[in-house]
């Protein structure tokens, strides 16, 4: 029975792995990733793969928390990188990638540094995280890249 438990926490950790190596390696910088995979062909992905393994081991050793608090700090932390960009996305609001990629960064930070700052126990990490977020997009946006080409739906609402 406890072997079974070990294989399925294990099986879990090593999908969840190689999906977060293939997104970093793939989705967030795709231009790096074919220049790099030219050079190094797979040696590439196997790289970062290594790395995000590595990462989540300083992560789980030096992390002494509870399941339930972690657990709540990465529902939180994808709350406020991700929900602000579906929430623009949805109400068809003019918007660039970069302005995107700038957003989710700036709610991902925000909420981590609220938590180490221990601002948590006031008010939940999403709140900041999510204000955070939205007043990056609206200033790079109606600052730096107000560009009239290369915006994602420019048949969308201005």
């Amino acid at each position: 029975m406890l072997a079974g438990v070990f294989s399925i926490i294990a099986s879990t950790a090593d999908s969840q792995l190689l999906v977060c190596s293939s997104a970093i390696a793939r989705d967030i910088s795709p231009g790096l990733h074919r220049r790099m995979s030219r050079k190094y062909g797979v040696k590439y992905e196997q790289f970062m793969t290594l790395v995000v393994g590595i990462l989540a081991v300083i992560a789980a050793i030096s992390i002494s928390s509870t399941v339930f608090s972690l657990v709540l700090f990465a529902s939180g932390s994808v709350a406020s990188s991700l929900g602000p960009a579906m929430l623009i996305i949805l109400l068809k609001r003019r918007t660039h990638y970069l302005a995107l990629n700038s957003m989710m960064l700036a709610g991902l930070s925000t909420a981590i540094l609220w938590r180490v700052l221990g601002f948590n126990n006031i008010l939940s990490e999403v709140c900041p995280g999510f204000i955070v977020a939205v007043l990056v997009h609206e200033v790079l946006m109606k600052s730096v890249l107000k560009t009239k080409g290369n915006a994602i739906g420019d048949t969308f609402i201005k």
